[in-house]
């Protein structure tokens, strides 16, 4: 309890020093994730997410995915996947009320085990095909995000990320991503986490608390193990 107090005064605190509209509310995304392993080589994850601009309203985006996976071994994964995004940036820009996005991606993950601490590398290129309300592009973008979990009991667990994006357009590094928060193992199959997400876009800084859940099936025949989305 503690700890959730500690982020949530984080989260206020950075709130008060906002300079600009977008940068002026603690906004919020909603995650669900989910990891389907059907096989020893094969894999599923749909994954939802719904921003917005404060903690229940004044919407911005909303996202789903799905991706294939093929396990090259225990630790290294690659994926090919399709995303579609409602983005409504009204609430920053006025003249671009919603873009719709579809996205291809192209992702390698690999993962290992330093002490207690799980560290996750992830590798994604991007296609996103963006529908502008006067114009069509294609835009492509590379991202690396780095993991870091730590266990603190069998239910609780810590988690840090930062990922850096590059875009192969103007403003190269346009966006950068860093997040920490708790997780609780809340059935041996799910997970609930709750954190501090502070996101460097453009010229903007915003601040999100990110609430998602995660669900891990296995087909397998052995006792399926929570993984990473």
């Amino acid at each position: 309890m503690r700890i959730l107090l500690s982020l949530l005064l984080v989260f206020y605190t950075f709130q008060l020093v906002a300079q600009n509209p977008s940068e002026d509310y603690l906004g919020s995304w909603y995650t669900y994730g989910s990891h389907h392993r059907l096989s020893e080589r094969l894999s599923l994850n749909p994954y939802a997410e719904l921003r917005f601009y404060e903690p229940s309203s004044n919407y911005n985006l909303a996202f789903v995915s799905l991706r294939g996976n093929y396990h090259l071994n225990t630790n290294m994964t690659i994926g090919l996947g399709y995303a579609y995004l409602d983005i409504d940036t009204v609430f920053e820009f006025d003249n671009e009320p919603h873009i719709h996005e579809h996205r291809i991606f192209e992702q390698y993950t690999f993962t290992q085990k330093v002490s207690k601490i799980s560290i996750q590398h992830r590798t994604k290129l991007e296609h996103r095909f963006l529908d502008f309300s006067d114009r069509n592009e294609l835009q492509n973008r590379f991202r690396y995000r780095i993991s870091l979990k730590y266990d603190l009991s069998k239910t609780f667990f810590l988690l840090i990320s930062e990922e850096p994006f590059v875009n192969f357009q103007d403003q190269v590094f346009h966006e950068n991503r860093f997040y920490a928060g708790i997780g609780i193992n809340v059935l041996k199959n799910s997970r609930l986490q709750i954190g501090y997400l502070k996101q460097h876009i453009r010229k903007n800084n915003l601040n999100r608390i990110q609430v998602g859940i995660s669900i891990t099936t296995d087909s397998r025949k052995q006792k399926p193990k929570l993984a990473a989305l």
